[in-house]
């Protein structure tokens, strides 16, 4: 529903494949994270400049045995910028329009029974589409009106993880990009 009248667009940013990486992590008798500390797998991931949203993810499906894993995310200084710490090793951190630089993400073995295989997700998103997600949307809006936006996807590998954004136009004061995950 619009809140305004006036010109509208809708554009598409990605769909970006995951990048996976494989990794292994002990337990952490203690359960309690610190970077460098037990039971702690990191990877040093750069963001360059542009990027408009970074996600980092696990999945239980890609865990071996079944575990409870966690993430954090440290930005270049060694802050903590990010963390998902559910009860399973489903989790996901996100960065909204991150400084470019070397973030480190940890994966932090909370409980494992011995030492886990894991796979980590991650996407960089940018702000240019990919031409593999279309979308279509008024081009004017109305006060108090409706308008439908469809997003449509082309050329997906089946198995992949995808993360796209949709990014509105229009005047000052729209909503953020709304974040999109195709599992084709």
């Amino acid at each position: 529903t619009f809140g305004y009248t006036g010109p509208f667009t809708a554009a598409a940013r990605g769909l970006v494949a995951a990048t996976t990486t494989a990794g292994t992590v002990a337990d952490d008798p203690g359960d309690a994270f610190s970077v460098g500390g037990p039971g702690v797998t990191a990877f040093p991931v750069a963001i360059p400049a542009g990027t408009t949203y970074a996600r980092f993810a696990l999945f239980d499906a890609n865990v071996s045995p079944a575990s409870d894993l966690d993430l954090y995310v440290t930005n270049p200084a060694g802050t903590l910028v990010a963390a998902s710490g559910n009860g399973t090793s489903t989790e996901e951190a996100n960065l909204l329009n991150p400084a470019a630089g070397t973030y480190t993400v940890h994966v932090h073995g909370y409980s494992v029974p011995g030492t886990a295989s894991f796979t980590l997700y991650s996407w960089l998103l940018g702000t240019t589409a990919a031409g593999n997600m279309a979308v279509s949307a008024p081009a004017t809006a109305t006060t108090g009106a409706t308008g439908p936006v469809t997003l449509t996807f082309t050329g997906l590998t089946p198995g992949a993880k995808y993360l796209g954004s949709v990014a509105y136009a229009g005047i000052a004061g729209l909503p953020t990009p709304t974040l999109v995950r195709v599992d084709p």
